[in-house]
């Protein structure tokens, strides 16, 4: 699956920012903004600003920065191709089809993660063999 620049955009284009955020941040309207108490670090006073017209949000606190992507990410915990897919559904959006090289690629990228999977087990297995003895 190939993202390109231009699909993403799109996304965060369609995307209300604030509704996403608003969703698990109590925000109120500050000017052409929205503001509240930041998920990132706890805090009395608000400091977390949302921005629709500009796609982004940021915490003066504890610079947080990020747009509906990174959100979805770090609030959601959800790899990246998972935040687009459920932001795309949501704005209504078809994912661009995978390609040949795409497949090929992430198919390699999972025999190296099993493989490194494989390996780290294998040390952390020999190291708790050492602390047994």
């Amino acid at each position: 699956m190939s993202l390109t620049p231009a699909f993403l955009d799109e996304l965060r284009a369609r995307t209300l920012l604030s509704a996403l955020v608003g969703k698990t941040v109590k925000l109120t309207k500050a000017g052409r903004e929205f503001k509240g108490c930041c998920p990132f670090h706890s805090e009395k006073t608000p400091s977390f600003y949302v921005n629709d017209d500009k796609s982004f949000y940021h915490c003066f606190g504890c610079s947080a920065h990020g747009d509906a992507i990174r959100w979805m990410t770090e609030q959601q915990g959800l790899p990246f191709i998972d935040a687009v897919k459920e932001l795309a559904q949501a704005a209504g959006m078809e994912m661009p089809a995978q390609d040949r090289q795409s497949v090929e690629r992430a198919e390699r990228a999972k025999g190296l993660h099993d493989l490194m999977a494989d390996a780290a087990q294998f040390f952390t297995d020999q190291l708790n063999g050492i602390a047994g003895a």
